[in-house]
């Protein structure tokens, strides 16, 4: 029983061993490179979750329930940008019950899309995730699906 013990805490021991060497000589290489070694593991510039609608009910609150868990395991606020193409089913109303959650800053933004100019906001140093659920695989750039 002990000898199984000694040998997990090997494993275990090891495994860490590698993950932190592995860091240092990305460290290392990123230094060597002159690349910004603090930004190295993540991006830090914050995201911004955009999600296109139009009489996307059914899809909408799954979406949004996933940003939700997103932001609740970041612990970190998350800002989602709805952009409403004049939806007539119950896209609206969900939307306007989920704004309540936490961890989350919602706008929703009704707007008349233009077939080939799909306006969208202004980036202002953050990253960009756009889920258009209009699309046939909406959910490719969607959290937590990837």
């Amino acid at each position: 029983m002990m000898a199984h013990l000694v040998w997990i805490l090997l494993i275990y021991g090891l495994g860490a061993a590698v993950v932190h060497l592995m860091y240092i000589r990305q460290v290392v290489q990123a230094y060597r490179n002159g690349d910004d070694v603090r930004a190295l593991s993540t991006d830090q510039r914050p995201t911004r979750y955009i999600v296109i609608t139009s009489n996307d009910g059914e899809r909408v609150e799954w979406v949004m329930r996933s940003l939700s868990i997103l932001a609740w395991l970041r612990r970190k606020p998350l800002h989602v940008t709805v952009l409403d193409d004049e939806s007539v089913d119950d896209t609206l109303p969900i939307l306007t019950r989920i704004i309540g959650y936490s961890h989350m800053d919602v706008s929703v933004i009704s707007y008349r899309f233009s077939p080939g100019n799909p306006v969208l906001p202004r980036s202002g140093g953050e990253k960009q995730v756009v889920i258009d659920l209009r699309t046939v695989n909406p959910l490719v750039d969607a959290p937590l699906v990837r």
